[in-house]
């Protein structure tokens, strides 16, 4: 039996399933994800009529084909994927595909006005990086094999007889089994597979001097979020950083309208970087275009071979866009936006480019990488005489740029970078391209919908935003006098950062002090969470009074307002204050309730207040610290030595063991909230180490934590049981 079966898989896309053949019909953007999102293994393809439609391109064809040579393995078995396919129009497929994979020839790119010498580093670097056969490079037909459509308008794969109608339509018919005339609709509404992972932005983006927003940080293979294309918001206008797939729909999601862009760069012709060109096509006004002069050739041809029934397609990308021709090196403007480009080392000609924006305490500057190889390869390929020495210096400097930000390429593999590209970079480091990298809580990815705020339309706190902080301030510094927290917030600047944003990392030499004021923040030593940070907490501040390094990781696990004091100044505040005489005491204190598991999870300023009262005393062995029948409700910290528990004279026991408490033991902690007499006393059995804090203290500060009240609530009620 040769029953054939129709699995659709998105809106215009479908899987002809007819025993082992898995035949794609329908080629729209990203139609991979939906691919793997349904679990298909599409062993062939039946190529389209219509190939673009509705501003969503129908021929798609970039990561199919990746699909098949390095998911499905074709290429390394030597095997070459069923194409059915008009012979007429079997030279644009390809042709689309070599553009599109292999860029062009350095005599097509010399023809194209390419300078000579670019146009050779370019070629060389693409050879180096294209696939091979044996020492050749392969080329399209290497990985495609054609089934045409004879005299009768009829094909075959395997069992699969198959006519053509025109117009998206076919016929499919096997020995046992036929569907006549089924229709590939293109509907008006294609959506990609992650729409509902991007859910719309809920609050609108306010004009701002200078700031990114991501449309997307990830890659083709991603089924679960969209690619790394960006939006520029310079003095309230916008340029678009690479027209990836559904680029309206990504747009609309980050809260920014297509017809809001003024411009836009395209760094290089893959699909998940230009196919959205199709959509900005339609829209109202006229984009200027900044993309170097090969890049344009490419896509000049692109977009012929897509929309071949314009009036002319060749003149298509200049009769829709102003276009500016960029060369590395120089530098461009659009409406006080300064970019200067770069080549980068990719499979073909690829920009990435710096950003500049001044702003009143001078100009603010942003590295966008670009999809770049990873700094590790670059060397082997300097080693292995692949690139001038020129070059690899070129290629170098990218690495030592001294900015505010770097958007950085993480996406691996053979032509991507690495996250250990900009370990030693002193900007901002984003990285993006990730997909699901592992490790993520190390590095600052950008996700669709995350903002950069360069410089803020309003960078002062406001006056609740300032209000909130100095009630946190002097509940860190309680000895800080209020005058002296007022002009310390003088200097502050308030910000917003991102989910998974690295608001200080391990090691890091910055002095900055902060203050949330929204949102949670995570600590991490190493790989293990220590801590969480809350809203009304202060944090950063032992690197300034200690003058050491950071000594953990904070990264915000929600969207977190923040407001920031320059290190410089706090460092003066912490000076006059005397904070370097008191804080390191209480830290050490800090640090030994650390290790209480009762304790552990507590906030952050629950735990200052507790090491604030605490008083550390030293207890000689068979000292009493905690007497049966006494009314005192003074609680204990054990932080060396041990203790052991007596009723009466004789030690008390459970199942028969005597009570002896180790380090890291909170004791007497139900005596505030009983208000009873001792029911035991506590012995040291050795030189004992200890924090004493008054009960009533103790009662105050744990009632202030629902999580601690509630934990000694329920042993207070076992033990009066």
């Amino acid at each position: 039996m040769s029953k054939i079966e129709i699995q659709t898989v998105t809106t215009g896309a479908h899987v002809i399933r007819v025993g082992h053949l898995q035949l794609a019909v329908g080629f729209p953007e990203e139609v991979v994800k939906a691919w793997m999102k349904a679990g298909v293994q599409v062993n062939a393809w039946l190529v389209p009529d219509v190939r673009t439609a509705h501003g969503i391109v129908q021929w798609a064809f970039e990561f199919p084909l990746y699909h098949a040579l390095f998911v499905r393995g074709t290429f390394a078995r030597g095997e070459k994927i069923p194409v059915v396919v008009r012979r007429e129009v079997w030279r644009d497929v390809v042709e689309y595909l070599r553009l599109t994979l292999l860029g062009l020839t350095r005599d097509e790119m010399r023809a194209e006005g390419v300078d000579a010498g670019i146009a050779e580093m370019l070629a060389r670097e693409s050879d180096y990086l294209a696939l091979k056969r044996g020492d050749a490079i392969a080329q399209i037909e290497d990985f495609l094999e054609p089934v045409f459509f004879d005299d009768e308008g009829v094909a075959r794969t395997g069992a699969l007889a198959i006519r053509t109608h025109g117009n998206n339509t076919w016929s499919f018919y096997t020995g046992s089994d036929r569907v006549e005339e089924f229709h590939l609709e293109i509907p008006d509404a294609q959506v990609p597979t992650y729409a509902a992972n991007i859910p719309p932005a809920t609050t609108p983006v306010l004009p701002q001097p200078f700031e990114l927003i991501m449309l997307g940080a990830s890659n083709g293979f991603d089924v679960d979020n969209a690619c790394s294309n960006m939006v520029v918001q310079a003095n309230g206008r916008f340029l678009l950083i690479d027209a990836g797939p559904y680029i309206r729909t990504t747009l609309r999601h980050a809260g920014v309208g297509i017809n809001q862009l003024g411009a836009l760069v395209i760094t290089h012709a893959h699909e998940d970087h230009a196919v959205g060109l199709s959509a900005l096509l339609e829209t109202r006004q006229r984009l200027e275009l900044f993309i170097s002069r090969e890049n344009a050739a490419i896509i000049r041809k692109k977009l012929a071979i897509l929309n071949p029934l314009v009036a002319s397609p060749h003149t298509l990308l200049d009769d829709a866009f102003d276009v500016v021709l960029v060369e590395a090196g120089k530098d461009y403007a659009h409406l006080g936006l300064g970019m200067r480009f770069h080549y980068t080392m990719h499979a073909v000609p690829c920009t990435g480019l710096e950003l500049a924006v001044q702003g009143p305490s001078g100009k603010k500057r942003v590295l966008v990488t670009g999809d770049n190889d990873a700094r590790e390869h670059i060397e082997l390929a300097a080693a292995r005489g692949a690139i001038s020495a020129e070059r690899y210096a070129q290629l170098m400097a990218l690495y030592a740029w001294d900015g505010d930000l770097v958007l950085a390429d993480a996406g691996g593999g053979a032509i991507h970078g690495s996250t250990a590209d900009f370990a030693d970079s002193r900007a901002q480091v984003v990285h993006f391209h990730t997909g699901k990298l592992a490790g993520a809580h190390r590095y600052t990815l950008a996700r669709a919908g995350y903002r950069y705020t360069l410089i803020a339309d309003h960078v002062q706190p406001s006056t609740l935003e300032r209000g909130l902080a100095q009630r946190a301030l002097a509940a860190a510094f309680p000895d800080a006098e209020a005058d002296a927290i007022t002009v310390l917030l003088d200097t502050a600047t308030a910000t917003s950062v991102n989910t998974g944003h690295i608001v200080l990392r391990e090691g890091g030499l910055d002095r900055d002090l902060y203050v949330a004021v929204t949102g949670e923040l995570t600590v991490l030593r190493g790989e293990d969470v220590v801590g969480r940070i809350d809203a009304g907490e202060v944090f950063g501040e032992r690197a300034s009074v200690g003058s050491t390094p950071r000594q953990a990781t904070v990264v915000a696990v929600t969207p977190t307002r923040l407001v920031r004091v320059p290190g410089d100044e706090f460092t003066r505040f912490a000076r006059a204050t005397r904070l370097a005489t008191s804080l390191p005491a209480v830290w050490a204190k800090r640090q030994m309730l650390e290790d209480i598991p009762m304790l552990r999870d507590a906030a952050s300023s629950i735990k200052n207040l507790l090491a604030h009262h605490a008083v550390a005393r030293n207890v000689e062995p068979g000292a009493t610290i905690i007497r049966e029948s006494s009314t005192s409700d003074t609680v204990f910290v054990l932080v060396r030595g041990r203790v052991q528990v007596y009723k009466g004279q004789s030690p008390l026991l459970v199942n028969g063991a005597p009570i002896i408490v180790e380090p890291g033991t909170l004791i007497g902690e139900t005596a505030p909230f009983m208000q009873q007499p001792r029911n035991a006393s506590v012995v040291t059995l050795d030189e004992c180490e200890v924090l004493a804090i008054r009960g009533k203290d103790f009662k105050r500060i744990v009632e202030k934590s629902p999580q601690l009240f509630c934990h000694i609530s329920r042993t207070v009620r076992q033990r009066a049981a």
